[in-house]
């Protein structure tokens, strides 16, 4: 029941949801990664955690140290564990298509639910003010309240429209896969509550329009809630190969510093 509802507000909020161009790095002087792979591909970048100002309302909690259906399958991941990013997630809903680019809105039967770390990895980014304004919708910050992870398997992942974000969640802290970071919420350009979903490369400069997503979360969804453990590493792979100056041209976009 809890999933039918869900999914009865996903045509509501996905058109609202849609950034249209490149996301951000930091203030502080990068430090350069290699990120470790599932395989033998490696990606590499230099990457900066960032931090955004705090608000004033927080919830503390521990945080342990359109497209075709596919029919190829998924490469599984060796370096981390997969999991759904909400608490609830056998009652979670989510679609197969996405506002302009490929993302996936997770819905769990309104606001208030936890939201949870997809991966092992360690915190890149975590905006805490909601400085959207629908008046200018700069693209750069219609994702609201939002976290960036740097999976251990070497691929960004972007959690958007937080109602609130926990304590002691910050650029540098590592996380665990079901980690709690925070509460779903509606912040940010969204006309319903929900958890937007991007996975990405990372970028070593400040950019919004490649982490928020440039391959299709939802089948990986799919097969996670199906037990599987499909890791987006190939693909990511695929499109640093295939696109080699998005971060570059991402970088360039004149909101970018805003992300």
């Amino acid at each position: 029941m809890r999933r039918s509802l869900a999914v009865l507000v996903l045509a509501a909020a996905v058109a609202s949801c849609g950034d249209t161009r490149p996301t951000a790095a930091p203030d502080s002087a990068p430090s350069t990664t290699v990120l470790p792979s599932t395989s033998s591909t490696t990606i590499a970048a230099t990457v900066s955690p960032t931090v955004s100002p705090t608000v004033s309302r927080t919830v503390s909690r521990t945080v342990p140290p359109t497209s075709p259906p596919v029919t190829a399958a998924l490469p599984v991941a060796t370096s981390t564990p997969y999991v759904i990013p909400v608490a609830n997630a056998s009652g979670a809903g989510w679609g197969g298509t996405h506002s302009a680019y490929p993302a996936t809105d997770i819905f769990d039967n309104g606001c208030g639910g936890g939201i949870v770390s997809p991966v092992n990895g360690v915190l890149l980014e975590v905006r805490r003010d909601n400085g959207y304004d629908p008046a200018t919708d700069n693209p750069a910050t219609r994702g609201g309240r939002s976290i960036s992870i740097l999976g251990d398997d070497g691929v960004r992942y972007y959690l958007a429209h937080f109602e609130l974000i926990d304590a002691g969640i910050e650029p540098g802290v590592r996380v665990d896969a079901g980690a709690p970071l925070g509460t779903i919420g509606t912040t940010g350009r969204s006309s319903a509550c929900h958890v937007h979903f991007g996975i990405s490369p990372p970028c070593p400069e400040r950019e919004w329009s490649v982490r928020r997503g440039v391959v299709w979360p939802y089948r990986y969804l799919d097969d996670w809630r199906n037990g599987g453990q499909a890791s987006p590493v190939e693909e990511i792979a695929a499109f640093v190969a295939e696109q080699p100056n998005a971060c570059s041209e991402a970088a360039a976009d004149p909101n970018a510093a805003d992300a």
